[in-house]
């Protein structure tokens, strides 16, 4: 059998390309805290929390620090601030790259400020007081309800001072203030609920809250 000539070889299959780089692999060379803020959402889109933690990091305080200029109230500042990074992180996907991060979380921010502030505008006596009775079931003795919602004294007594003005109310405008005001439901619930034209529940609200704010001495803040 003849032998193949020495120095010769047989034909070889050309080089397989590499892979295509996958997303991942694609930010790998970047450390986390020298990637942009677009980078770092993309990253967050894939799954990645420690992208997204630090993006909290850079934003919270500027978010904090708008809120407090928007809403003034402390409380309603970090309850907000929680809901805009929250929503950020479920609603990741929407974002767009290479649209700029800051333009895109301050939208929420926004958005979730003007509502809370009509939602307070709705309620002027549950923002005067921070009665949240939220799911508290109202009623009973005033001083015992105001015991279940809180541990605090002050706000206890607040609590109590505000039931015992509402038993004083008519009975339409009793109904529409606890649907309202202390169970948050807006005027197309109520108007399922009750039957009742939102028109009417508005002109019932708007009386109701007036009178009850005049009973604990708070006529200017019931004023629209």
């Amino acid at each position: 059998m003849a032998q193949k000539p020495a120095g010769k070889f047989s034909p070889t299959k050309p080089p397989v390309p590499p892979p295509p780089q996958t997303v991942a692999e694609e930010f790998k060379p970047v450390a986390l805290g020298r990637a942009s803020d677009e980078d770092l959402m993309r990253r967050t889109q894939q799954g990645d929390k420690q992208a997204f933690s630090l993006l909290y990091e850079r934003y919270s305080n500027s978010v904090l620090s708008y809120l407090y200029r928007m809403l003034g109230n402390v409380e309603d500042v970090e309850s907000i601030g929680q809901e805009v990074f929250l929503r950020a992180f479920r609603f990741a996907p929407t974002y767009r790259y290479p649209q700029k991060f800051s333009t895109w979380l301050f939208t929420i921010t926004r958005n979730l400020a003007i509502n809370q502030s009509r939602r307070r505008k709705r309620s002027p006596i549950r923002n005067i007081t921070e009665l949240n009775l939220d799911g508290v079931d109202i009623s009973g003795d005033p001083y015992q309800v105001a015991a279940r919602a809180t541990d605090d004294l002050e706000k206890q007594e607040e609590i109590a001072r505000v039931l015992k003005a509402l038993e004083h109310l008519p009975t339409d405008q009793k109904e529409v203030i606890v649907l309202g005001v202390f169970q948050d439901l807006s005027y197309a619930e109520m108007e399922e609920i009750t039957g009742t034209k939102a028109v009417t529940l508005r002109s019932r609200m708007f009386h109701g809250l007036k009178r009850l704010a005049r009973s604990i001495g708070g006529e200017e803040d019931a004023k629209e």
